[in-house]
């Protein structure tokens, strides 16, 4: 059950991880970055993709170690991208209050370039690795039998049991008459 209540914990996850790539502060630090904006929108894209397959992953996990593991990649994946939207609104940030507590707009433009190009390039290498790990994850997802569900809805289990319903038993007419002679 934990890898049934982590895997609906992954889904809300990324849920949120949308809301923090379209957030003010990445949305301010991609703007006018082509590769960065563009790294983005693939990210994106892929996280989309192993979401519609996650309702399945989730269902599967229970009973199969290999789908169970799956999730576990995706789950690093998730985290690995959400340290790189923090770092990106960090950055950001730092942006923002060293522009205000720096007197000079030629300081400021020279202390932000130099800072931000370091920090671009290895924001785009974080990136380019997410998105090939994704990826390589998302073609798992056919190797290993999960199917996209179209919609999100909650898998609904209903409970087992050994009784029969006496109204649902059909052509065992005979048999149940002998079954009460044998009885009384």
């Amino acid at each position: 059950m934990d890898g049934f209540v982590g895997g609906a914990f992954l889904s809300a996850f990324l849920q949120v991880l949308f809301d923090r790539m379209a957030s003010r502060e990445v949305i301010d630090f991609i703007r006018g970055k082509k590769l960065t904006d563009d790294l983005l929108k693939k990210l994106k894209i892929l996280l989309i993709s192993v979401d519609t397959v996650l309702n399945d992953a989730e269902e599967k996990q229970i009973t199969g170690l290999t789908v169970k593991k799956w999730v576990d990649e995706l789950k690093d994946a998730v985290y690995d991208t959400e340290d790189v939207m923090d770092e990106i609104a960090t950055q950001a940030l730092k942006c923002r209050v060293e522009a205000k507590s720096t007197s000079s707009i030629s300081q400021v433009q020279q202390l932000i370039s130099t800072s931000l190009g370091l920090f671009e390039k290895e924001i785009e290498s974080k990136l380019e690795k997410i998105i090939d790990r994704l990826e390589y994850i998302a073609e798992q997802k056919d190797v290993i039998g999960l199917r996209t569900s179209v919609g999100r809805q909650s898998s609904i289990r209903l409970p087992t049991t050994s009784l029969v319903y006496e109204s649902e038993v059909y052509g065992r007419d005979a048999d149940k008459e002998e079954i009460m002679k044998l009885l009384l």
